[in-house]
């Protein structure tokens, strides 16, 4: 029945005397460490650590075995096993006194928390970069739109076409270093499975709203959490052009997008009610760019007056 009990525990477990050697062993431990049950009765318990390890182990069993005490599992102690191919991993350990035949030996129940390290280091990971990105967002592009916006604002005072131009040219440079900063927060975002796209896209329409002075209506219809990374890439940059525009040319009260996943295709439609579009695309301007993002996709992008006023873009691409 002892038996039993000892092989139906998930932790090993191990007693060993006061001169190190393994006593009893339970499958638990054969499972751990990779040894036989016989083949660990015929051990020291310091054969179980790391080889570098072993001196200051030998060293700590003997200065418990002078003051044996309970030692629970989970005291903070970063220690670790080693199996019998020569491979280490994590464990915690907790150590039980007892006195058989006058002899103070020691029940050692190990666990393999390998699993729980894993998951601890990519939860950690995760953390760290959500508050890269958050601090990216929060911070860097915030400030960068900004800049952009006021050197935009002063374009009509400047009587000089060289530099009118260079302003422009400024103004693009500034609206590809936002899409290049929002595209690696995406991916920085990605690797959280608390974060997609949807919400991506949702922050992006809330960050805009501060700037429009209304917040554009946002419909997702389908699922496009899933769309593979360069698409979400594009998308996101398309949108972000998109939006810009009509802060800076619409002079619009209103906006909508929509963003409809289905048949294999994601399409982007958004509509304003501004003072609408006259002229076709500069070669090298924000619309130009977007249409090449759909082309490069194998998808398409066209951007017309709406019926009643305003732009309306749409921009669809397969996926």
């Amino acid at each position: 029945m002892a038996a039993l009990l000892l092989d139906a525990s998930p932790d090993g477990l191990l007693l060993v005397d006061s001169a190190g050697q393994i006593r009893l062993a339970n499958r638990s431990a054969e499972r751990i460490f990779g040894y036989a049950v016989d083949e660990l009765l015929d051990m020291n318990v310091d054969e179980l650590v790391p080889s570098e390890s072993r001196r200051s182990h030998a060293q700590r069993r003997q200065s418990f075995a002078e003051r044996p005490s309970r030692r629970p599992m989970g005291t903070g102690l970063q220690l670790h096993g080693q199996q019998r191919d020569g491979e280490t991993f994590p464990v915690e350990v907790s150590l039980s006194p007892l006195t058989i035949d006058g002899d103070v030996q020691t029940v050692v129940a190990v666990r393999d928390v390998s699993d729980r390290r894993e998951v601890e280091a990519r939860l950690a990971l995760a953390a760290d970069r959500e508050r890269i990105a958050h601090d990216l967002h929060d911070l860097v592009i915030q400030r960068v739109f900004a800049v952009g916006m006021s050197l935009q604002s002063v374009v009509g005072l400047v009587e000089s076409p060289v530099v009118r131009d260079r302003i422009a040219s400024a103004t693009d440079e500034l609206d590809e270093t936002i899409r290049s900063l929002r595209s690696a927060i995406f991916h920085l975002g990605s690797a959280n499975t608390y974060r997609g796209l949807t919400a991506h896209l949702a922050e992006l329409i809330d960050e805009r709203a501060h700037h429009l002075g209304f917040t554009p209506d946002l419909n997702v219809v389908g699922k496009v959490d899933d769309v593979p990374d360069f698409v979400a890439d594009q998308l996101i940059a398309t949108l972000t052009e998109a939006l810009s525009n009509v802060l800076r040319h619409a002079h619009a009260t209103a906006a909508s997008v929509l963003i409809t996943r289905a048949d294999g295709e994601l399409r982007l439609e958004v509509a304003d009610n501004g003072t609408g579009i006259s002229v076709e695309p500069k070669p090298l301007g924000g619309l130009s760019n977007m249409m090449w993002r759909a082309a490069e996709l194998g998808g398409s992008c066209t951007v017309a007056p709406s019926e009643a006023s305003g732009t309306r873009l749409v921009w669809q691409v397969p996926t």
